[in-house]
């Protein structure tokens, strides 16, 4: 079945209260991304990353207890990672997937832009025949300090009723955390939405989308399949907030507008 969120029009905000975005890209494993140096791969996309690290991962796997054998080291293939000046956008490269992260998110044109770069990047270089995973992934942070709310009431009266239903009421009000994921299905695609309440530096709700298909699905049209992607993240977002809330994150008019 399809996944029928209420559509809205898109409304820029100066301060979303996103967290995080990333886009990965899995694909079967090419060794010559383990095995040399990302050289030509860097070089198209340098400009916009110009900073490298490299991560070179170990799993270790201890014993169990009455088992004699020693705890083994299995060593991970090497993760390159390009990061843009700022530190807030980073490319991720390794044998079986290249993913888009950022944490300073201003609007989805900004974002698609920085992806069809990184994928065009990997298809000239590495031509993966095909990809077994695309996702792409929104987690929202909405804390007293970015809501300019006084305190949890305040902060929960701006998502709709049942995202917060649970944590009110003289017994539940009292919980520090609460965690809740609905899946949505349609074909070989999946919307997980995960909602969580924490309070850790204060009241903070998570709204977090994580859309994904799965399969042998073409790497032509990337950017305009995760288009589709972002549109019913962006309508499950705005069904959990009413039209008034996003006011807290300062909407940008839109062109022509006063």
């Amino acid at each position: 079945m399809p996944i029928n969120f209420p559509r809205k029009p898109e409304v820029q905000l100066a301060r979303p209260p996103l967290e995080e975005v990333v886009c990965q890209v899995r694909f079967p494993p090419i060794l010559r991304i383990s095995r040399e140096e990302p050289v030509d791969f860097q070089e198209q996309i340098r400009r916009r990353f110009p900073l490298l690290r490299v991560e070179q991962g170990v799993q270790v796997q201890f014993p169990l207890p009455g088992n004699p054998d020693a705890p083994s080291a299995e060593f991970k293939p090497k993760l390159y990672r390009f990061v843009s000046e700022d530190e807030q956008t980073a490319v991720s490269l390794t044998l079986n997937f290249y993913a888009l992260s950022t944490r300073r998110y201003t609007h989805w044109q900004a974002f698609a832009a920085d992806l069809q770069l990184v994928h065009d990047a990997a298809q000239q270089v590495y031509q993966p025949a095909y990809a077994s995973r695309i996702g792409l992934r929104y987690t929202n942070r909405l804390t007293l300090e970015n809501t300019q709310t006084q305190n949890k009431g305040e902060l929960f009266d701006l998502l709709r009723p049942e995202l917060t239903a649970t944590l009110r009421g003289p017994v539940w009000q009292d919980a520090a955390e609460m965690v809740c994921q609905v899946s949505f299905i349609e074909q070989n695609a999946r919307l997980n939405f995960r909602v969580a309440y924490e309070e850790v530096e204060g009241p903070a709700f998570i709204l977090d989308f994580d859309y994904f298909e799965k399969g042998k699905l073409p790497l032509d049209g990337l950017v305009e399949r995760c288009d589709r992607y972002h549109t019913i993240i962006y309508d499950a977002f705005r069904h959990c907030l009413p039209d008034e809330t996003l006011q807290k994150f300062q909407p940008v008019p839109a062109e022509g507008e006063m």
